[in-house]
């Protein structure tokens, strides 16, 4: 629908481990996608994850990927950026998105890469740093 991809890092993993140098990435919660659904339809809630996607494309860099998890939320791969960097970025985010003609906002949890860690490891990290950002 939003013309990402899903789930991304299987592919660079090897048994269960990520592989390879710095691998920072971005947990990317649409805020009230639900009410825009309750209020408008789906079809409002799927121009908003649109909207969103486009937004986080044209925010990264060409090398770094973006895909739709689940329902509301869009995970970004930012392959040798650090955490600052990732969340400096991200955080423009909301300023874009707030100044649309229909405005959103987005919550966001990053986390990076610690030796021996799985990917499934390193998303659970970004989504519990979503979770604290969001309190």
């Amino acid at each position: 629908m939003v013309g990402l991809g899903q789930q991304p890092g299987r592919e660079s993993t090897a048994g269960g481990q990520v592989v390879g140098g710095v691998l920072p990435q971005g947990f990317v919660d649409v805020d009230g996608l639900k009410r825009v659904n309750d209020a408008r339809g789906h079809a409002a809630g799927d121009r908003l994850l649109t909207c969103v996607a486009y937004a986080l494309v044209s925010a990264l860099r060409t090398a770094d990927i973006v895909t739709r998890y689940g329902g509301d939320e869009f995970l970004c791969v930012l392959p040798g950026a650090d955490h600052a960097t990732v969340s400096t970025r991200l955080a423009h985010l909301n300023t874009e998105l707030g100044s649309t003609s229909d405005p959103c906002a987005v919550t966001i949890g990053v986390a990076q890469l610690r030796p021996g860690e799985t990917s499934s490891d390193l998303v659970a990290r970004a989504d519990t740093d979503l979770y604290r950002h969001r309190r």
